[in-house]
């Protein structure tokens, strides 16, 4: 499955790739198309893919077409997503595929920082990737080292328990984590990443940040504890350090002169001690309800 938007450059050569790399492998090959301009679905179409549009925008909102298309319309046993603009190798989709179809995981996520070619990614886009990939694997226990990598597999099953409400980059890490949610055996695999053909539609700050905002909403999710404990702690912190400097007061003058300060000590006290029972609640309720996939 490849999610494609003004790929006329590229979408050729990468099916032809993909046809090659899975040579004697029973498969179908979806484009899911956002409307380019500049007939990429068509030449798609002409290859052969089998083309769907997507009914709004975004990398997240494309994938979700798919999956969805896939589990309603195909007897497929795995999905592969891959961008159809050359960065990926096809020829790494064999050993992807290779641990699902023996049972050994049902997602397999591939690593681009192990075969990662010169300038295939800007230093922000490595150092921002690297960033979010440790977040996310030390906050949610993911064992994954590249939770952007656009080139994976899992089981077409899979779909049914992943919610996936993301539209765009921050897609990519709600997968993960959904299916790490799920229970699912999650296994990665380096992959070759080369140089894109065409003109990027990446947004290093802007998709940074609501990839940040998407991982933070996930902790909240999956790992409520932590995630109430962190922000208790915040405001017990501040709560003491305020709550000591009037009590240091107190015990020279025997009088509190600043009324406004220990009100705040006291609320932020208050609040922290609210949070981490919330956390524990949150917890409760979460490992009651958790799911297995099977």
């Amino acid at each position: 499955m490849m999610p494609t938007l003004n790929e006329a450059e590229s979408i050729a050569r990468a099916m032809d790739a993909v046809r090659l790399a899975l040579n004697g492998v029973t498969f179908d090959i979806l484009v899911v198309d956002g409307h380019s301009q500049d007939g990429t679905d068509k030449i798609a179409s002409e290859k052969g893919a089998k083309v769907i549009y997507q009914k709004n925008r975004g990398y997240g909102d494309a994938l979700r077409t798919g999956f969805l298309y896939v589990r309603r319309n195909l007897d497929a046993k795995a999905i592969v997503m891959m961008d159809a603009d050359s960065t990926y190798d096809p020829w790494d989709i064999p050993k992807l595929i290779e641990p699902i179809s023996i049972d050994m995981a049902d997602m397999v996520v591939g690593n681009r920082f192990a075969k990662l070619e010169k300038g295939a990614m800007s230093l922000t886009n490595k150092i921002g990737n690297r960033i979010l990939s440790w977040v996310a694997r030390l906050t949610m226990r993911i064992p994954v080292h590249d939770t952007q990598c656009g080139l994976r597999a899992f089981r077409t099953r899979l779909v049914d328990e992943m919610t996936l409400s993301a539209d765009g980059m921050p897609f990519a890490t709600e997968m993960i984590a959904d299916a790490y949610s799920a229970k699912a055996r999650i296994m990665e695999l380096p992959v070759w990443y080369r140089p894109r053909q065409g003109k990027t539609k990446l947004n290093p700050l802007r998709d940074g940040l609501r990839i940040f905002g998407t991982i933070i909403r996930l902790v909240r999710d999956t790992r409520p504890l932590l995630f109430f404990s962190a922000l208790a702690a915040t405001l017990g912190v501040i709560g003491l350090a305020l709550g000591i400097d009037v009590s240091l007061e107190w015990f020279r003058t025997k009088t509190i002169q600043r009324l406004p300060t220990l009100l705040l000590t006291v609320l932020l006290l208050i609040g922290s001690m609210q949070l981490f029972t919330l956390g524990l609640i949150a917890d409760m309720i979460r490992s009651r309800e958790g799911r297995r996939y099977v």
